[in-house]
C-alpha cells in the first residue's frame, strides 16, 4: 500500500504541493470534483524522478515528441497524474493501471471508479477527478494568435462568432472562452475536437454556460460547466456529469 502518511515526504519532494490539511492528502468524497493545478515549467526541475513513475510504454511515447520542450512536458503531465492517482487509490505510481477508450480517452482499470481528465497549456497543467461521473476540463492561455479570424470562423457556429465579435476588445478572450468549453464538453463525453460546429453550439446566459444544440447522439441536459482562471491570462472550463457538485481547488505552492 502507497500510505496517504507518505504524503509528506513524498509529494513535498516531488510537488511540493501545498500542505492546507496538516501534511494529508485529502480524500475525494461522493459529491466533489477536485481540480489540481500544476507549473510544468517549475517541475522540470524534477524530470528525472518524475520520469521514474513511468511505465515503460509511456517512457516510449516519450519520442512521439518532435521538440524537447513538449517531450518534457509530457513527462511532467503524465507523471503527475500517476503521483495523484495512485494517492487517492492508496497504490505506488507504478501500479496505477489505465487503460484508453476507442477515441482516446483514458480511464483507471480498477476498482475504485475515479473519473478523470488532464490539460495543459503552455506552462500550466490541469487536472480533474471525481467519482460521481465523466469529467472534462480544458485550460488555454489567452494569446494573439495570427489566424484567429480563420479559428473564430472554423470552430464557432454563426451565432458564437456574434457573439465572439460583438465586442472587439473582448474577441481574443471571449474565442478562446467558447474554445475551452467546447473542448472540455467534447473531452468529457469522450469525443474529442471530433464534431463540426454545426453539430455543437453553446450560448452564455447571465453568465452561465447553456448548451443550445448538440446533434451528435448525445444529450446535453445533464451537463454542468464550470469556468475557472489562473494567474497568467489563463481561462478553462470544467465540464462534469450531473447534479450540482462542490468544486474543491487544489492550487500549489
Amino acid at each position: 500500500m502507497f500510505e496517504k502518511s507518505e504524503y509528506t515526504d513524498y509529494l513535498k519532494k516531488v510537488l511540493r504541493l501545498n500542505q492546507s490539511s496538516a501534511g494529508q492528502f485529502p480524500s475525494l468524497v461522493q459529491g466533489e470534483v477536485h481540480i489540481w493545478t500544476v507549473s510544468v515549467d517549475r517541475l522540470k526541475e524534477q524530470l528525472n524522478t518524475l520520469k521514474s513513475l513511468l511505465t515503460e510504454e509511456e517512457i516510449g511515447r516519450v519520442s512521439f515528441y518532435k521538440f524537447e520542450h513538449t517531450q518534457h512536458s509530457y513527462i511532467v503531465t503524465q507523471a503527475v497524474l500517476r503521483v495523484l492517482l495512485s494517492l487517492y487509490l492508496d497504490v505506488k505510481p507504478g501500479e496505477v493501471q489505465m487503460g484508453v477508450h476507442s477515441k482516446g480517452k483514458p480511464f483507471l482499470i480498477h476498482d475504485r471508479p475515479i473519473f478523470f481528465n488532464i490539460s495543459n497549456s503552455e506552462d500550466l497543467c490541469v487536472y480533474a477527478f471525481s467519482y460521481d461521473g465523466e469529467v472534462g476540463i480544458d485550460i488555454e492561455r489567452i494569446r494573439q494568435m495570427p489566424d484567429i479570424e480563420q479559428l473564430i470562423q472554423k470552430n464557432l457556429t454563426v451565432r458564437e462568432k456574434e457573439y465572439v465579435v460583438k465586442d472587439p476588445d473582448k474577441k481574443l478572450a471571449r474565442f478562446f472562452r467558447f474554445w475551452t468549453i467546447k473542448e472540455s464538453y467534447l473531452k468529457a463525453i469522450g469525443e474529442g475536437m471530433r464534431l463540426t460546429p454545426d453539430n455543437l453550439e453553446f450560448f452564455v446566459e447571465q453568465g452561465k454556460i447553456r448548451l443550445r444544440s448538440v446533434n451528435y447522439g448525445f444529450e446535453g441536459a445533464d451537463w454542468q460547466f464550470k469556468e475557472f482562471t489562473r494567474d497568467g491570462n489563463y481561462t478553462g472550463t470544467l465540464t462534469f456529469a450531473g447534479r450540482e457538485l462542490i468544486i474543491r481547488e487544489m492550487i500549489p505552492v
